[in-house]
């Protein structure tokens, strides 16, 4: 029961969040082509800026709150009492950091951003409704998914129906920022049905502030390698650099989306699992992670770097022809990013080593602004895609150090370095078709078909010499059978 219901929760998670990945997937070649890269930049960096209010308004409630629900879920009554503290502390952040807002807008934001930074002010009052983490720390991922794969459906609807210059970018902004609104004020009716309301506890409302500003440091550095590169982009080079950035970012966390869906899903279980004394059990599910989730990381990585020069052509336009070389790039932080984020959600977390995850992201935010500070001035986009790679690189290397002593690592590198040569060849053979056809859809057709069959048969191949069970039960359930 245990492993159906989290195989459940990873399906709507990970469907909820390639549905969230698709609608800006879908829309982003029509946007590209309305707004150029300039607009797409005004986008990005007004977007960048309001997160790092977001941020300080939400400090490490994501990570937090999930946790500390995940913890007490089986009691009722307790699950009230500490869903009251944790909501009342983080109604006094968010409303701190929308005071803040309001007043960076007034001082400065306006001055330079004009309209398209008012747009972002729904944003900013999501943070106060925001109880996402409620939802996972209990793991409705059902309700979450169904309800706001309509909002974002309509998100995509509203930006071909009322974005049509470079003028609109205010109006796209918006469209956005509403649609993040509207989907945290839905989720209220089924939390009001769960839990209610307490009298808030002073001193347990102040407790919950040293280990939010704990994680809230993670949170910070993160944003150094993921909003940072934004703002230091418009700095020390143009905003068109910003508009191609932003659009190699679409596709790295489209696919970064995939992995982190999983990880969501795995930090409330493998708590839950910890709280009741199941620690072997908690292991071999990492171990069953790591495999699985680096598979599909490698195939990805491999995979996106392979049709990346054709793709950004065809999918965005000659003018973020740009991009190819920047996505291609980036994919190698795909590969750190989902080590790291396996290691985070399913390990370091849930056994509250937040000390060695915070420090790894302090690692990565310093790797990230010594790149950035020597390539984005040089090589404008590029230099931050580099700095992004070296951010992911920094925090998946010393977390792993730091835990070495405690899990199998050389084990785990072995059964993957076959994957990685697996990919190599894989990225081969859609440049050899790319380069065969040109920049035609049907080439990414050809790239992308070849290129999956390819690498599934020699993964495939090489699970089943390994008496994988995953793969032999699928075998047996199509109908075939081969002599190991």
């Amino acid at each position: 029961m245990k492993q159906s219901r989290t195989i459940s929760n990873i399906v709507y998670n990970v469907g909820y969040n390639i549905l969230i990945l698709i609608v800006p997937f879908i829309t982003a070649p029509y946007v590209s082509r309305v707004l150029h890269p300039e607009g797409v930049g005004t986008f990005s960096v007004t977007t960048a800026v309001t997160k790092y209010f977001w941020m300080f308004g939400m400090l490490g409630m994501a990570n937090y709150g999930n946790r500390k629900i995940a913890a007490v879920r089986d009691d009722p009554q307790k699950m009230s009492r500490e869903f009251s503290n944790l909501f009342y502390f983080h109604l006094i952040s968010s409303l701190l950091s929308n005071v803040l807002f309001f007043a960076y807008i007034f001082l400065f934001g306006y001055d330079q951003f004009g309209i398209t930074i008012i747009c972002q002010i729904p944003y900013l009052l999501a943070t106060i409704f925001e109880v996402s983490w409620f939802f996972s720390g209990t793991e409705q991922f059902r309700i979450m998914v169904i309800k706001n794969s309509i909002i974002k459906i309509s998100t995509a609807a509203a930006v071909f129906l009322f974005v049509k210059t470079e003028e609109d970018v205010w109006i796209y902004i918006l469209i956005n920022t509403l649609s993040l609104f509207a989907g945290q004020i839905v989720l209220w009716p089924f939390m009001l049905k769960q839990v209610r309301f307490c009298k808030p506890e002073w001193h347990e409302i102040r407790k919950q502030l040293r280990p939010n500003l704990i994680l809230m440091v993670s949170v910070v550095a993160v944003s150094v390698y993921v909003l940072m590169d934004r703002i230091m982009i418009e700095w020390l080079s143009t905003r068109e650099q910003v508009g191609f950035y932003e659009n190699t970012s679409k596709i790295f966390n489209m696919c970064a989306g995939i992995i982190g869906a999983v990880g969501t899903v795995m930090l409330p279980r493998m708590t839950y699992l910890l709280s009741n004394s199941e620690k072997g059990y908690a292991m071999t599910v990492l171990s069953k992670s790591i495999r699985y989730i680096m598979t599909v990381a490698i195939a990805i990585a491999f995979g996106m770097a392979g049709i990346a020069r054709e793709f950004s052509v065809i999918y965005f336009g000659d003018e973020f022809a740009a991009c190819g070389i920047m996505i291609a790039i980036v994919s190698a932080a795909l590969l750190f990013y989902s080590w790291e984020n396996i290691l985070k959600t399913q390990f370091l977390l849930p056994n509250s080593k937040d000390k060695f995850y915070v420090q790894g992201t302090i690692v990565a935010a310093i790797c990230n602004l010594i790149l950035n500070y020597l390539f984005i001035p040089r090589l404008g986009a590029v230099g931050a895609v580099i700095g992004t790679v070296g951010a992911q690189a920094g925090a998946a290397v010393y977390e792993s150090l730091r835990v070495r002593k405690e899990l199998p690592f050389r084990k785990y590198i072995k059964d993957l370095l076959p994957l990685v040569l697996f990919g190599t060849a894989m990225f081969a053979l859609c440049r050899f078709v790319g380069g065969g056809l040109g920049f035609k859809w049907y080439t990414l057709v050809a790239q992308i078909v070849s290129g999956a069959l390819f690498f599934t048969i020699l993964v495939t191949v090489y699970y089943y010499r390994l008496g994988d069970e995953l793969i032999l039960k699928i075998l047996r359930k199509v109908g075939i059978k081969l002599k190991r």
